[in-house]
């Protein structure tokens, strides 16, 4: 433990030890090039910046590309003001032909880089186009930010690799890598960004010091999202040939910019267990890094999505920064997520201990969202959305200032918000102190510390509120909600560590169901499609179709085509009324080959609101059944007693049958 604190404590011992390895300063050209002026630069298996180590917190955003400037502002604002040093960006936006059809994805709110001309791609340099992102990075510049930008998406969103293939009339996603055409367009592509000429600094991208890295893809697989299949030749050996290709091009155009694949760092092992090693996906974390043009090992991290846990989670962060450091390289977790919101800051804690002590070169979230032009804030889509001003954003920002200094620091406690949900009439247990984190060595947080009511002074150890009353107990809180109450509220409290430091305000939050309705089925599919249709501002989703293939109950479901990704919805004849008693939304599914992007909206009131619950991952040939929460919708003040609509998201065929509304 100490011996890692030595070796962070400044840039003068991380200098020396820099000095003593087979790289010196003498022979930066081989070791990625001494530090330049604005620019980052590789040393050996550390980045600089202008003489000193350049280390950073910070995280992602993918519409900043395409929204408005206040929009922009506001995400860029809230990261610099959270000490985040860099944020990672999308930098490519394509489209099929210019009117947008035959596209995979379509114009983002009218906003487009590339289409197709007929014979090739070309290029929207238009304020509908490469405009929007000169100003991205121009208001990046101004507020000290670095950027990380992809220069395509493995993902149909957006269009990415399978928008080349379309344009191509290819068969196969991995075209995008062995298809010469398709490689001299992506080339192309390249070349005409980086030689681009900002129109508000004046700079060309190749030249611009708030760049930092490119990344050639954003997360490079065999496999996109289903519209197009790997090929049965797709592996290892054509990744690594396509990064090779693409990431010697870049260097003969831009010699100021840090190469990196983008991957989500997965490993090519003999006869390893887990797919994220066994070279399935086509991708070579070790290989990729060896590269003499890539500058620094990607990788992602979603345990969530890859069936893993927090234990594994932090020994994969630890193998990666090692791995990287025995190649030479530094290495950056570029993205990183976990949906559990009640235990995501101790999480995001542990998790960033392990870069900083292991001494990576960063670590960027997934995802900072800010205010829409509406003032309310943009939705968590896909559950792992992290606001600023919130706990764990300041967790976020401690890290963010520990990185700078490159060493553990002493902070206050960062208490996190708690919620639970309880049945009509029933107490319920809460258990703050198990969310809540405390900095130094030996500290901890002591949950008989809590105290209730922070405005009054002294520790509170009860409080009463309209709707019931909380009380503290053996370091966790007991809530006894009042006869007939249902309903949502909320007490503020703080807690303390060992050396007696309190923390922020954060809140208990408390769900009291109504008390329950009489289940109510909505589907079937016994009749057909009963109504159901690509939403009708979505009309090129798919289709939709009663199928026998899959039934939970009677002898139909109804079956979703959705290669291309998108809504589908049914409009009620007459609103329902889910005011008394309902609680939730549920949905029996399987999915195809592929999986699905899977998500399920309202839309309610007078106004139609939209309201949704959080988005997940469904793996491929699955079998579930899908909740939609009624008390956590993405809209404020749900208005349930007038569900005008019905939406759920497929970016992949799949089936479902016997919704209900309990």
């Amino acid at each position: 433990m100490f011996k890692r604190v030595g070796f962070t404590i400044g840039a003068t011992l991380l200098a020396l030890t820099v000095a003593l390895a087979p790289c010196s300063l003498q022979t930066a050209s081989a070791c990625g090039g001494f530090p330049g002026r604005g620019f980052v630069r590789r040393f050996g298996p550390a980045l600089w910046l202008d003489g000193r180590p350049f280390r950073f917190a910070g995280a992602n955003n993918y519409y900043l590309m395409y929204k408005s400037q206040a929009m922009v502002d506001d995400v860029l604002e809230r990261a610099a003001d959270n000490d985040f040093r860099v944020l990672r960006i999308w930098g490519s936006l394509d489209i099929g032909n210019e009117d947008g059809s035959n596209s995979v994805h379509g114009k983002a709110e009218g906003v487009y880089f590339q289409y197709w001309d007929g014979s090739a791609p070309a290029y929207n340099d238009r304020p509908d186009g490469l405009e929007r992102l000169d100003y991205v990075v121009h208001r990046a510049g101004e507020l000290g930010l670095k950027l990380v930008i992809p220069l395509v998406n493995n993902w149909q969103d957006f269009g990415g690799m399978d928008q080349y293939v379309r344009w191509a009339d290819g068969q196969h996603h991995d075209e995008f890598y062995s298809d010469p055409e398709i490689r001299q367009w992506y080339t192309d592509w390249i070349d005409h960004l980086l030689n681009r000429t900002n129109i508000y600094t004046g700079i060309q991208y190749k030249d611009d010091p708030t760049i930092m890295t490119w990344e050639l893809a954003n997360e490079p697989r065999c496999k996109g999202s289903g519209l197009y299949p790997p090929s049965a030749e797709c592996s290892t050996a054509t990744l690594i040939d396509w990064a090779d290709d693409v990431s010697t091009f870049i260097k003969t155009v831009d010699s100021n910019h840090l190469v990196s694949v983008g991957d989500e760092g997965f490993y090519c092992v003999e006869e390893a267990e887990h797919w994220t090693e066994n070279c399935g996906e086509g991708v070579d974390t070790i290989a990729f890094t060896s590269l003499d043009n890539i500058d620094v090992m990607s990788f992602h991290l979603y345990p969530d999505h890859w069936g893993t846990d927090v234990a594994w989670a932090t020994d994969w962060i630890e193998r990666h920064i090692r791995d990287a450091r025995r190649l030479g390289k530094p290495a950056m977790l570029g993205e990183f997520g976990f949906r559990d919101s009640s235990t995501r800051n101790p999480v995001f804690k542990e998790w960033t201990d392990t870069v900083l002590t292991e001494r990576g070169s960063g670590a960027l979230y997934w995802i900072l969202s800010g205010l829409q032009d509406d003032g309310t804030y943009y939705p968590d889509y896909d559950g792992f959305t992290v606001y600023c001003p919130s706990p764990v954003c300041t967790t976020m920002s401690n890290f963010a200032e520990m990185m700078i200094r490159g060493l553990p620091t002493y902070f206050h406690p960062v208490a996190d918000h708690d919620e639970v949900v309880t049945e009509f009439e029933t107490p319920v247990t809460l258990a703050p102190a198990a969310n809540d984190i405390a900095y130094w060595f030996r500290n901890e947080i002591v949950p008989q510390s809590i105290d209730l009511d922070p405005a009054v002074p002294r520790q509170q150890t009860s409080v009463s509120v309209a709707g019931g009353a909380f009380r503290l107990a053996a370091g966790e809180v007991e809530f006894v909600p009042d006869l007939g109450f249902s309903g949502k509220l909320e007490v503020p409290y703080t807690i303390r560590d060992r050396y007696r430091r309190t923390s922020n305000e954060a809140m208990l939050r408390v769900t009291v169901k109504p008390e329950p309705g009489v289940p109510i089925q909505l589907f079937s599919f016994e009749t057909g499609t009963e109504g159901w249709a690509p939403a009708s501002w979505n009309a090129t989703a798919g289709t939709v179709a009663q199928s026998d293939a899959f039934a939970t109950d009677g002898t139909y479901s109804l079956f979703v085509d959705s290669i291309d990704g998108g809504w589908f919805e049914v409009q009620f004849a007459e609103p329902l009324d889910l005011s008394a008693g309902y609680t939730l939304i549920t949905i029996d599914l399987q999915t195809g080959a592929d999986g699905t992007w899977h998500n399920v909206a309202l839309q309610l009131g007078d106004a139609w609101d939209w309201c949704q619950g959080p988005g997940e991952w469904v793996p491929q040939n699955t079998t579930i059944t899908s909740e939609l929460d009624l008390m956590s919708l993405s809209c404020a003040s749900p208005d349930l007693s007038r569900v005008n609509a019905m939406l759920v998201y497929f970016n992949g065929d799949g089936y479902m049958d016997n919704i209900w509304a309990k």
